[in-house]
C-alpha cells in the first residue's frame, strides 16, 4: 500500500532517510587545523586517562601476579557457580584437573601427581 493510496483508516509512519552531502576537502582540512590550534581535545584527555589507568593496572598486575591470577580464578568460579550451579562447577573442575594431570603425565612432568602423592602419603 503506497502513501498516495492511504485511505485514512491505516496510517503509515514516514520513512526516514539520511542523505550524505559531498564533503568539501578544503573546508574539512581548515576545520581540523582550527581544532588543532584550539588546544587539547576532550577525546585526547579521555584516551590519556584510560591509557594511564591501563598502564597502572598492568604495573599492579606485573608486581602482584598471584593476586590477579587467583582473583581472576575466583571470579570465573563465582560466575560458573551462579550460572550453572555448584555441583556442575565441581564436576567441571574435577574433569579439568584430571585432564591436566593426564597431560602432565604425557609430557613427562608429574607435578600434579607428585603433589597428591605427597599430600596423601603416610610419611608426615
Amino acid at each position: 500500500m503506497s502513501d498516495s493510496q492511504n485511505t485514512g483508516s491505516r496510517k503509515t509512519a514516514p520513512k526516514l532517510s539520511i542523505e550524505k552531502a559531498p564533503a568539501d576537502t578544503e573546508q574539512g582540512a581548515a576545520f581540523h587545523e582550527d581544532a588543532a590550534q584550539a588546544g587539547p581535545d576532550i577525546r585526547d584527555e579521555a584516551v590519556g586517562f584510560i591509557k594511564g589507568l591501563g598502564a597502572s593496572a598492568w604495573a599492579y598486575a606485573s608486581s602482584h601476579h598471584y593476586t590477579v591470577l587467583y582473583g581472576f580464578i575466583g571470579f570465573v568460579l563465582a560466575v560458573l557457580i551462579l550460572t550453572i550451579g555448584l555441583w556442575s562447577t565441581i564436576v567441571i573442575a574435577v574433569f579439568a584437573g584430571v585432564g591436566a594431570a593426564l597431560g602432565q603425565i604425557r609430557d613427562g612432568d608429574n607435578g600434579i601427581v607428585n603433589f597428591f602423592s605427597r599430600l596423601f602419603s603416610r610419611k608426615r
